[in-house]
């Protein structure tokens, strides 16, 4: 009996140890470090890499490049590393073009491109550490370009 509890608890512990090794193995995690994650998620919303369409679920990791759709009716809210949060409405198109966040190596970078829908951001840590704020926050719309400053942004794009 003793010796059956002690193979439990063994194996208890290998499967709790291996159990984040097995999460995101997929190549393209591999390729792409994680930007963000999807915390918040109503209705049905996708985020495309490439030619690759994944419908979106709760605590999703997004990677660089990859262009956040929601479908009528659904909305999303995502928490960038420096925790920056971006809320979509409704029919938005969201490319998450740049981040970085390494401020010991004076690497901040935050750049979307909103090309339809609605936006709004609330700035993260990059806001605050960042010298050069018009280059390294970037919010881009079909009617121009914004350098975030502030710490609340609405946008909507038609």
């Amino acid at each position: 009996m003793f010796l059956l509890r002690k193979i439990s608890s063994i194996f208890a512990l290998l499967m709790l140890f291996s159990t984040p090794l097995l999460v995101g193995t997929s190549a393209y995690a591999d390729e792409k470090p994680i930007i963000a994650y999807v915390k918040v998620l109503n209705g049905a919303c996708i985020a495309i890499s490439g030619d690759v369409e994944r419908p979106l679920k709760l605590g999703d990791p997004l990677y660089r490049n990859d262009i956040l759709k929601t479908e009528d009716q659904s909305s999303m809210g995502v928490s960038f590393r420096d925790n920056t949060l971006v809320s979509l409405g409704s029919n938005s198109l969201l490319k998450l073009e740049n981040f970085a966040f390494d401020p010991d190596n004076n690497k901040l970078t935050f750049a979307v491109e909103l090309f339809q829908g609605t936006l709004l951001y609330i700035s993260g840590l990059i806001s605050k550490l960042t010298k050069n704020p018009d280059e390294d926050l970037r919010i881009t719309t079909p009617a121009g370009t914004v350098t975030v400053r502030g710490t609340r942004l609405f946008i909507n794009a038609e």
